[in-house]
């Protein structure tokens, strides 16, 4: 008999645009605090999200939920915390990055984290024209996790963005290290939003 070794993986789903109306006008508005300074990202720009913050919630919360039914995660890994403290998200991001720029290896705060690409303005075959790699193994835009295995080795998985991902969204752990790199081929931003789900204590701060 063949056994598995516990692992977790990640949820990725489609949302609707019409969930996403009070996120994109945010944007739009501009009305945005910058938190450049505060992240590692070699980025255009990072801004803070609040008047979307609850809407956003709303959207990935029954996704948490669902990973959460599936993997048992929170009670596996937080079983001491899961009875008397609830979970809320209490931070989100816009990012917008440019041509050749990138975000560098990092891993977020908190329980979970999600990404929702509300903008990404290039096609693969585009990328593979413009990139300085031609092959196969070309992995220009691309969302990219790292992960130890059972034997130790460090290991990728690699999504291959373009714009068929506009409006998915990602839900992964917020340990597991992550990176996004550079595209070629457009001059147009791409676009993502981002957040952390955390524990809420009685003190109102997050574990």
């Amino acid at each position: 008999m063949i056994r598995e070794f516990d692992n977790y993986g990640y949820l990725i789903t489609d949302i609707e645009d019409n969930l996403l109306l009070s996120v994109k006008n945010e944007i739009k508005e501009n009305k945005m605090v910058s938190i450049s300074n505060e992240v590692d990202g070699h980025v255009t720009g990072t801004y803070s999200l609040k008047d979307s913050l609850s809407d956003l919630q709303s959207i990935v919360m029954p996704h948490f939920i669902e990973y959460d039914r599936h993997y048992n995660y929170i009670n596996k890994n937080y079983s001491t915390l899961t009875d008397s403290l609830n979970i809320v998200m209490n931070d989100a991001w816009v990012s917008f990055q440019n041509k050749y720029e990138f975000n560098p290896a990092h891993r977020h705060p908190g329980l979970m984290s999600f990404v929702i690409w509300t903008n990404i303005p290039y096609t693969r075959d585009d990328e593979i024209k413009s990139s300085p790699v031609k092959n196969k193994r070309n992995k220009s835009g691309s969302f990219t996790m790292y992960y130890t295995n059972s034997i130790g080795d460090v290991v990728t998985k690699d999504i291959l963005l373009d714009n068929t991902y506009n409006n998915k969204m990602i839900l992964f752990p917020s340990k597991i290290n992550h990176s996004v790199a550079p595209f070629y081929s457009t001059d147009e931003t791409r676009v993502s939003v981002a957040g952390n789900f955390f524990f809420e204590t009685k003190e109102n701060k997050y574990a």
